[in-house]
Formats: C-alpha cells, sequence, structure tokens
C-alpha cells in the first residue's frame, strides 16, 4: 500500500482511466446538505485565492483498466455529479465561459471515452440502482425521464441550480473543481482490501452496521463471484428489509443467538457468529430470514388470517418482537405449525403487548423475552406440549418486569391511566375498539393521521355553566375523576365543530353523535344525558371489550421437566429466594449450582476483559471494599495475582455489584441473563 498527495482532477484524466464501485459498496447517500457544503467550499476556494482545497482520501486497488474504490466512492461520485451538471449548463447557456470547447474538453477529460459504447464510455460505474440513475443524467428524454427517488438525481439537479445562481462562472467553477486535493491510497495485491477498509471506517461514523455486513460477505470474493451472489443474494435481502439491513441483522442474530447485540455492535456480532459458515449458505440463510422480515413489515405471509394480525402488531410499533416473529415464521416455513394455530400464537403475543401497554409495565425486559421465547417454547413442544398450549404457559409463568398483567391489573388501566394523552398505539387501540374483528371496516388508522378523524372528550376538558348544571353539585369531582378514562373519550370526525356544547346539542347536531357512523358512538347517542351514571356504565361496557378483545390466555399445558425462567440483569426485578440453574454471558451459556457459582465465574471473565478496570473499581469505590481483598481468606475466589473477591454477600448485592462493574467496563447489562427455577426457594447465597 503507498499512497501519496494528488489532485482528485488527475485521477480523472486519461481516456483509460476508470473508477469501478464494487457491489459490496453501499450506495451511494450523500445528501443535498453535503453538496451544499462542498460547493461552498468550492466558492470559498476562488474566493479566498487558495490553491488547493483537502477533500478526504480515496482508497482503490488496480483490476484491469479500472480502479475498484475501496473508500471514498461518495467524494468521487459527487465531483462526477458536478462536473455533468457544470457541462450541461454551459450547454443551455446558465453557464458562461470564455474557452468554445469547454464541454467537449471537460467531458471527454473527466467524464467520457467516447470510443467505448453504451455505459462502458462512462468513466465511473456506480452499483446497479446509482448506475442507472447516473446513466440517464447523460440521456434523459420523455421516454426517458430522470430517476427521481434516485440520491444521485437529487445532487445534479441541485448542482444545476447551484450553478445557476453563483457569481462564479464555468471557468472558475472548474479551476475550483481542480484545487481539490485528496490522499490516493493504491492498494497492492498483497493487501488485504477488508482489514484496511475495517481499520478505515473503525469509527462507524460513515459506515452503517449494514454496510459493513456487506463488505465483509462480499470483498473477499473474486470478481465474478462479487457480481454473482450480489445480484442473486445481497440486492434482494436490501429490498426485502427495505434497504435496513442494519436492523435485520441485529433482528437474526436475536433470533438465532438469543441475545441481541447493540446497535453499534450489530457488524461484529456477526462477524464472529458467521466466522466458518460457508459464505453460499449463510447468504441463503440470510435471504431466507429477510423475506419473512419483509413479510412481518408488510403483513404479506400469504395468508389473510395472519396478515391481519400482524398488520395489528405493525400498529403496536413493537420490534422487540422480531426476532421470535423470524422464529415462528420459519418454524410455519418448516411445516410445524398451520396458519391457524400461528394466528392464534400472533394473537397471544399481541394480547401480551397490549396489556403490558396498559398497565405501563416497563419495556426493558422485552429484549430478553423474545429474544428466548421461541427457543423456550420449542423445548416444550419437543417434550409433548402443543406450541400455543407451551406459549401460554411460558408468558403466563413470567414475573416482574416480564410479567403478562392478569385482569385485575389490566382493567385497572381503565381507573388510572390518562387515555387522552396516549401518543403510542393511539391508531391501535382505537382501531380496535372499532372495528374489532368485522370484515366492514371503518378506516380509523388513515383518518387519525390525516387528522379527519380526533379523539374528542365527550365531556368536555372546561366546564361550561351549561355542563355544570347537567352534571349537578357533584360536577367537580365527576369531572376530575373522569375527564381523560376511556370511557370519556370517542371519535368524531368534527371536534372542533363540538367545542364546549352541552351534551345534547353535542348528541343531536348535524353530525353530531346520533348522525355518527361510527360503532363507538352507539351508546353514546341513545343516551338522554352524559353525567356519572353514563359514564359508569360505558366504562362498564369497556371493561368487558377490554377482555374480550385482549382475554388472558389459559394453558393446560404441564412441564415434565421445569421450563426456566430467563431474566437479565438489566430488568427490575429482584432475585432474592430465587435459584439459579445457569446463566449466559456475552453469548455463552453456563451452567451455575447456585449464585455463588455465577457470580466468581463472571468475575473471573469480567477480570480477563478488563484487569485494569477491576483492580480500579475494587481500590476506588467504597461499596465493594467488603468484597475484594488482596488475600485468600479461605471461600474468596482469586480473580488475578493479588486480588480476589469475596462472594459473601446477599444476591441483590451480588447484582449490584455486576451493574457497577458492568459499567465501570463499558458492558451492556444485557451481556449477562439469568435462567432460574421457577419454584420458590430458600435464598441460595
Amino acid at each position: 500500500m503507498h499512497g501519496e498527495e494528488r489532485y482528485l482532477a488527475q485521477m480523472f484524466e486519461g481516456t483509460k482511466t476508470r473508477f469501478l464501485i464494487p457491489v459490496y459498496q453501499r450506495n451511494y447517500d450523500w445528501k443535498v446538505e453535503n453538496c451544499r457544503r462542498l460547493f461552498s467550499d468550492l466558492e470559498d476556494t476562488i474566493a479566498d485565492g487558495r490553491e488547493s482545497h483537502f477533500f478526504g482520501s480515496i482508497v482503490s486497488k488496480s483490476e484491469r483498466e479500472a480502479r475498484v474504490i475501496i473508500d471514498g466512492q461518495q467524494r468521487i461520485t459527487t465531483t462526477f455529479l458536478l462536473l455533468l451538471a457544470l457541462v450541461h449548463q454551459v450547454e443551455r447557456g446558465a453557464a458562461t465561459t470564455s474557452d468554445p470547447s469547454f464541454v467537449e474538453r471537460v467531458s471527454e477529460t473527466y467524464l467520457i471515452d467516447k470510443w467505448h459504447p453504451g455505459d462502458e464510455k462512462l468513466k465511473l460505474k456506480l452499483v446497479k440502482d446509482d448506475q442507472r440513475a447516473f446513466s440517464r443524467l447523460f440521456d434523459f428524454n420523455e421516454d426517458r425521464p430522470l430517476i427521481e427517488e434516485s440520491n444521485i438525481t437529487q445532487n445534479y439537479l441541485f448542482f444545476l441550480q447551484r450553478i445557476a445562481e453563483t457569481e462564479l462562472d464555468a471557468d472558475q467553477i472548474l479551476e475550483a473543481i481542480e484545487k481539490l486535493m485528496v490522499i490516493d491510497i493504491s492498494l497492492d495485491v498483497r493487501d488485504d482490501a477488508q482489514l484496511i477498509f475495517e481499520s478505515l471506517n473503525s469509527t462507524g461514523l460513515d459506515l452503517s452496521e449494514g454496510d459493513k455486513i456487506r463488505n465483509y460477505i462480499l470483498m473477499g470474493l473474486e470478481s465474478g463471484r462479487q457480481n454473482e451472489y450480489y445480484e442473486r443474494y445481497w440486492n434482494p435481502i436490501e429490498k426485502n428489509t427495505d434497504y435496513d439491513v442494519s436492523a435485520f441483522v441485529r433482528d437474526w442474530l436475536a433470533a438465532r443467538r438469543r441475545q441481541t447485540p447493540a446497535v453499534k455492535k450489530v457488524y461484529s456480532a456477526f462477524r464472529d457468529f458467521v466466522r466458518s459458515t460457508e459464505t453460499g449458505d449463510l447468504l441463503e440463510e440470510l435471504l431466507k430470514y429477510s423475506r419473512y422480515y419483509g413479510q412481518i413489515k408488510h403483513a404479506t405471509t400469504g395468508s389473510p388470517e395472519v396478515n391481519r394480525v400482524l398488520r395489528r402488531l405493525n400498529l403496536l410499533d413493537m420490534s422487540v418482537m422480531d426476532p421470535f416473529l423470524l422464529g415462528i415464521l420459519e418454524y410455519r416455513n418448516e411445516g410445524s405449525i398451520t396458519a391457524s394455530e400461528l394466528v392464534g400464537v400472533l394473537e397471544t403475543v399481541e394480547n401480551y403487548i397490549f396489556r403490558r401497554w396498559a398497565c405501563k409495565v416497563p419495556t426493558n425486559a422485552l429484549n430478553k423475552v423474545f429474544e428466548t421465547l421461541h427457543g423456550e417454547v420449542l423445548r416444550g413442544v419437543e417434550r409433548g406440549g402443543g406450541y400455543q398450549d407451551v406459549l401460554s404457559y411460558v408468558l403466563l409463568s413470567k414475573e416482574g418486569s416480564s410479567r403478562f398483567p392478569r385482569d385485575d391489573e389490566f382493567l385497572g388501566s381503565l381507573d388510572g391511566r390518562n387515555y387522552h394523552q396516549i401518543q403510542n398505539n393511539k391508531l391501535y387501540l382505537y382501531d380496535r375498539l372499532e372495528n374489532r374483528d368485522s370484515v366492514e371496516r371503518v378506516d380509523v388508522i388513515q383518518g387519525l393521521q390525516d387528522e379527519t378523524l380526533t379523539v374528542e372528550h365527550i365531556m368536555p376538558q372546561t366546564l361550561s355553566r351549561g355542563w355544570r348544571e347537567d352534571l349537578g353539585d357533584d360536577a367537580e369531582k365527576i369531572h376530575g375523576t373522569w375527564l381523560n378514562r376511556l370511557a370519556n373519550l370517542t371519535l368524531t370526525g368534527y371536534n372542533s365543530q363540538y367545542s364546549n356544547k352541552r351534551f345534547v346539542e353535542k348528541r343531536d347536531a348535524k353530525h353530531g353523535f346520533s348522525d355518527s357512523g361510527l360503532r363507538i358512538n352507539k351508546y353514546v347517542a341513545s343516551c338522554a344525558k352524559w353525567g356519572e351514571e353514563e359514564l359508569e356504565a360505558r366504562d362498564a361496557s369497556l371493561r368487558k371489550d377490554f377482555l374480550t378483545l385482549w382475554p388472558l390466555p389459559s394453558s393446560s399445558y404441564v412441564p415434565v421437566v421445569a421450563i426456566h425462567e430467563e431474566h437479565g440483569l438489566d430488568e427490575e426485578l429482584s432475585f432474592t429466594n430465587r435459584k439459579i440453574a445457569a446463566y449466559t454471558f456475552m453469548g455463552s451459556r453456563y451452567a451455575a449450582k447456585n449464585w455463588v457459582d455465577m457470580i466468581c465465574g463472571v468475575m473471573g471473565m469480567l477480570y480477563e476483559l478488563d484487569p485494569a478496570a477491576i483492580r480500579h473499581y475494587a481500590s476506588e469505590e467504597e461499596f465493594p471494599a467488603r468484597y475484594f481483598t488482596a488475600e485468600d481468606i479461605g471461600y474468596c475466589t482469586e480473580l488475578g495475582e493479588g486480588i480476589y473477591y469475596n462472594p459473601g454477600s446477599s444476591t441483590e448485592t451480588k447484582c449490584e455489584i455486576l451493574r457497577r462493574i458492568f459499567s465501570r467496563v463499558g458492558l451492556d447489562f444485557s451481556e449477562l441473563s439469568f435462567e432460574l427455577y421457577k419454584q420458590q426457594e430458600g435464598d441460595d447465597e
């Protein structure tokens, strides 16, 4: 590898010079803001009389007559777009030049080799969709319009506008472009392009995790295989996942490893997980699961009944479910569960999620729940249970922040929750209350989104004199108790017209409750007045609706061998009086006789990861002073030379020490989880 400082324009010169963006590179994604900054820098370069403007580095390797770009495609592509826009504006008279051969000179020096046919004449070859948009810029008309949805096109159009607006003429703009200075880094045959690429992008600021994964898979292949695998696998994977490969792979890893990597560590977790997997087999699996991912996001499984529940789950906006959904769709694909059984499974999960939301149960435990749920259920199925029966058993067995709220807690949300101020799941809630499972549906979702429907207080937020008279002596009490409860809320398309009108006026007005075609207003329209009695009646009706629409499942499954519950260090759950069976640390599972066994094992591994941090923590923190010692006092575990850990503490203290050390070392609490026996035991310290 060798590098030199040179002008970017010099790299473009020469009839046989070509730049090839390999298929493992991401698509061109510079936005107008990036282009605006570049053009301003060029204007400043001329205004200040500078000899050069540094434009970053370009890393490439030679392949036949082309430079294969390893890093720097955004800068190179943007420069090509600017040069092309400049040529076109000169042709149109929107930019002036003193050189009558300007268009021909710039085009043939920097943009094209006229002796090559078709797209081959272009000196820049982009990846598939970008190349279509780029080549169209050279030859567009009514029959071949510009591809407007491409960043390529939008940035080209921006440069057309700026060139027309600037005070610089075409010669000055070209002069500024020719002053762009780069570090030109050329790789030798013996250089490892992947390692250099990772090093250059180690900050993660420019590349998504999905970009790194694509490069990891494709970069090591020879050119022919790169194109074949890109077309057969990677491009379809991107399309199936709406080009959010990072999120997809994160969920795939969670489904496969039973542990969700941190957002910024998806690539490293992926690389470690698939290191020994053959590329073709890996891409086949990713392609298969990407199809499931698309089916989840767009509710396109081929079963109308399954799709209906998936659409509701998507409204709940709980992507944390995706690892479980990927697993269950693969299970269905294997023929192990029917569509009707899958509907029942998904409805149980839907009820679990909605009940927790209604009861404001913290969501921090859900990653662990849905990472492990499919595997937990399959263990029960292997012992003779039916999938939905075991699923219900497992979810009903959850405790603490993983719990499945029972009916009393669920119905209590109708008393204690301000349903007017909800934002998340508002669309879902009112769609379910209005449409239930009817095939004759009102488009509540679109109505709320475009505000043709709004959520209305029946008894208004501010009581008028008329409302006080209607409510009677307890008006303030009734108002304070019922205002934002669900019983006092409904849907209407005429909220501004209702204002603070008295109930009878709201009911009988044109487009009032009596005229409403919404099912949710049927009871309201039947009322002669609106007071505490009516509110209590509607509240009782809603309670029945809640239990009907979101029933608590039952299960007849009795495990032969206890199914261990999994809980993470990040959960708000007391581990006191619970017996541990195993723990998982950084993706590896270990059996544990007791909590002492667990913490001694984890402490040893933490010390191996970062001995300096452990020693620093033990010497400076007051809290652990009695739990760390410089000598073996008989029942301590040796972490390293001259440092021992004393496990003689309560289970909760052990967990608190681990949380503090995890924070010091920089580990996420979710990297440690425990498998607990369901039955209560004596505290095994």
